[in-house]
């Protein structure tokens, strides 16, 4: 439950909502966020159906409140579906750096650039810097 000042305040910074953004999503005065923000360390003196309604608008944008000897807040734990595994997050950001990579060779077609200099462009921005250091070397061993 929201008790306190600096709770709502660190709830508020953790998913990056302004007071005014605050205050409209949960119908209340931007001075009533200010004021109950202003409290600090001490206990909250708003209404309940005040407190109830900024602690409802911050849970819906995904803030747990902590009340476990002392209030606190964290990032509700997901639970709108699986969490991809580190295999598919790693397949989807091959997939993501070969587009990446086949839009740099499509950019770099017709450009006057060595196939060093293009290799490292296209390692540069597609983030693969071992295609840098392979376009290095192959340029190293030429000399």
């Amino acid at each position: 439950m929201l008790t306190t000042g600096h709770q709502l305040k660190a709830a508020r910074a953790l998913v990056g909502v302004e007071q005014a953004d605050l205050a409209e999503r949960s119908g209340v005065a931007v001075t009533t966020i200010r004021k109950m923000e202003w409290k600090g360390a001490e206990t909250l003196t708003s209404g309940l159906d005040t407190i109830k309604r900024v602690q409802t608008s911050l849970e819906a944008a995904g803030v747990e409140f902590l009340n476990h000897g002392q209030p606190g807040v964290r990032l509700a734990k997901r639970t709108d579906g699986p969490r991809a595994s580190p295999a598919h997050v790693e397949a989807q950001a091959v997939e993501a750096r070969s587009q990446a990579a086949s839009a740099a060779d499509d950019a770099m077609t017709g450009m006057d650039a060595t196939k060093q200099e293009k290799a490292e462009r296209r390692g540069a921005l597609t983030g693969e810097p071992a295609m840098v250091e392979k376009a290095r070397d192959k340029g190293r061993a030429r000399k």
